[in-house]
Parts: structure tokens; C-alpha cells; sequence
């Protein structure tokens, strides 16, 4: 799994994985699935949104930060 984009997003993702494995595992399928190819995602603070898409030529999961 490749990742590129924002880097708060990406610290994010990680802290989910080490945190709730089973919830990252959701977040990738969604992403790989769905049919905008992408997932939405909070920040541990719970405010700040992030969205994962997928590209499924490359393979690579940008992570960018969304404004409220």
C-alpha cells in the first residue's frame, strides 16, 4: 500500500493502525470500493477530516486534509 499526500493525514492513518487495526482495514476497503473510490476520515482530536482515494492504476491511496 502506497500513500502520498498530506503528511498529518498519513501520521493519522498510522496512529489508526497501531490504534484499531480492524477500522484502517474498513477505510481501505471503502476506499478501494466504493464508487467515488474513497474514504472520509477524523483525526484523533475529532474535528479535523480527512479523505483517503484510491487510484486503482497506481495503486496509490492519496491522504488529503479537508476544510470545514
Amino acid at each position: 500500500m502506497k500513500l502520498v499526500g498530506d503528511n498529518d493525514g498519513i501520521e493519522e492513518l498510522k496512529n489508526i493502525k497501531e490504534n484499531n487495526l480492524f477500522y484502517l482495514k474498513y477505510l481501505i476497503k471503502e476506499a478501494e470500493t466504493s464508487l467515488n473510490r474513497s474514504a472520509e476520515f477524523k483525526g484523533k482530536d475529532g474535528k479535523q477530516k480527512y479523505k483517503m482515494s484510491y487510484n486503482p492504476m497506481t495503486r496509490e491511496f492519496t491522504v488529503e486534509k479537508l476544510t470545514s
